[in-house]
């Protein structure tokens, strides 16, 4: 019996869970990939970039997500005394040099002037046609219609420009086939619900999307694109929610 105890003592000793909060320079990070390389377990940070993880000293643990470098970590006696605070370095944030160095003008979309006047506009429609917003749909406030109103009005100006929209389909089909958009990118980078999957795709598509971003070298202006609309997509969803 006593063997049995001199043999299971060391690991009752050493193995241990270590805490800690993920930072980049804006705020606390969610969905970022913690892995113990040591022991080859994972997990995620949650949404106030808190992790917990089991580990032992001298064990290495790399951080990383789609928006952020890698950052590896071998753990120390230190590491284990208290909170461990990590900071990461946007990826994101190398966009706008790598378009300048390549004389590359991204074709932005500025909310704040497109979407003047948004919330008096929808409130009058709903005020004109409630029977089109009622509580038939699932999500309470008629999603989809205020998605397809927004659409219409602030569709891109300039109707000289020929641009081959992106459709709700094609970008399906990109997220099913594609090694980088993946359903893996679509929840835990973009926190886009699987339940809205579509209906997220529906909504990029109300944007115009020029076709050519499908192509592999405009990857990086597409990742761009899809992150700024998926925080206004889950700020209307949020926003329905309420009402």
């Amino acid at each position: 019996m006593k063997y049995f105890i001199f043999i299971l003592l060391p690991f009752s000793i050493f193995s241990q869970n270590i805490t800690g909060k993920v930072y980049d320079s804006d705020t606390t990070v969610k969905g970022i990939d913690v892995f113990n390389l040591s022991k080859k377990t994972r997990t995620y940070t949650d949404n106030y970039g808190s992790f917990t993880i089991q580990a032992n000293m001298g064990d290495t643990l790399s951080f990383h997500s789609i928006f952020h470098n890698k950052k590896i970590i071998k753990l120390t006696k230190s590491h284990f005394n208290g909170i461990m605070v990590i900071e990461l370095r946007k990826t994101i944030n190398r966009l706008n040099e790598i378009l300048i160095q390549n004389n590359i003008k991204p074709k932005a979309f500025n909310p704040s002037k497109e979407k003047a006047g948004l919330k008096e506009q929808i409130a009058k429609d709903i005020k004109s046609n409630p029977h089109l917003y009622g509580t038939s749909s699932k999500y309470g406030l008629d999603v989809v219609r205020v998605i397809g109103l927004i659409g219409k009005l602030f569709k891109k100006k300039g109707k000289n420009v020929s641009i081959v929209p992106i459709s709700h389909k094609a970008l399906d089909s990109l997220f099913s086939n594609s090694p980088f958009f993946n359903d893996e990118l679509l929840t835990n980078n973009l926190t886009i619900p699987k339940d809205r999957k579509q209906l997220f795709f529906e909504y990029c598509e109300t944007k115009n999307l020029d076709k050519e971003l499908l192509k592999n070298e405009s990857e990086i202006i597409l990742l761009d694109s899809l992150v700024n609309y998926s925080n206004s997509f889950l700020k209307i969803i949020e926003a329905s929610k309420k009402k």
